[in-house]
């Protein structure tokens, strides 16, 4: 072999190398990410884990999950949402109920929810699946005016996690 066949070899060698390791890359992105870019599309929820999951008024026990989505913290839900479309600095939560579709829109900015200005969750890629997490504090809670504690079908939750000191936390994990 003379030199120029040498060389076409080893360029050709060469780039065969790096794409083959370019290939191995998920060309999804990187294993965590809170970019755009990343978090883009429409992702299915599954199932959400809230807690607390129970909560006692008045020596009755009441499911969070079945009243949560109705309060004024959720409006425009009604039940557990069950998708999330993220485009640009909004995610949109989603939920289905009785064939039809509700939702609550959300400001998202470097992988941190918040709605009207207050911070009240994240959402992170960690390689093909997307963690949500969205947590009212009992101080958050606190500082709400009472009747928005009151508010709504469901409001009576709203009022005894903050009556108990409890905080609010739901977290899910979405595929696309």
């Amino acid at each position: 072999m003379n030199i120029k066949q040498w060389a076409v070899a080893l360029l050709f060698g060469s780039l065969v190398l790096g794409a083959a390791s370019c290939s191995k890359d998920d060309p999804n992105g990187p294993k965590s990410s809170v970019a755009i870019k990343y978090l883009e599309g429409s992702w299915d929820l599954g199932k959400l884990t809230i807690s607390p999951e129970t909560i006692t008024i008045e020596g009755k026990e009441y499911k969070v999950a079945d009243h949560i989505f109705k309060t004024f913290l959720f409006t425009g839900l009604g039940w557990e949402p069950r998708f999330i479309l993220i485009k640009g600095e909004t995610a949109e939560l989603r939920a289905v109920g009785y064939c039809v579709q509700h939702s609550m829109k959300l400001a998202l900015k470097e992988g941190k929810l918040s709605v009207h200005n207050l911070p009240i969750g994240s959402v992170v890629r960690e390689g093909k699946l997307l963690k949500l997490e969205i947590a009212i504090t009992n101080a958050l809670l606190k500082q709400m005016p009472s009747e928005h504690l009151t508010q709504g079908e469901s409001g009576f939750i709203l009022k005894a996690l903050a009556d108990q000191g409890l905080d609010l936390k739901i977290t899910a994990t979405g595929t696309k």
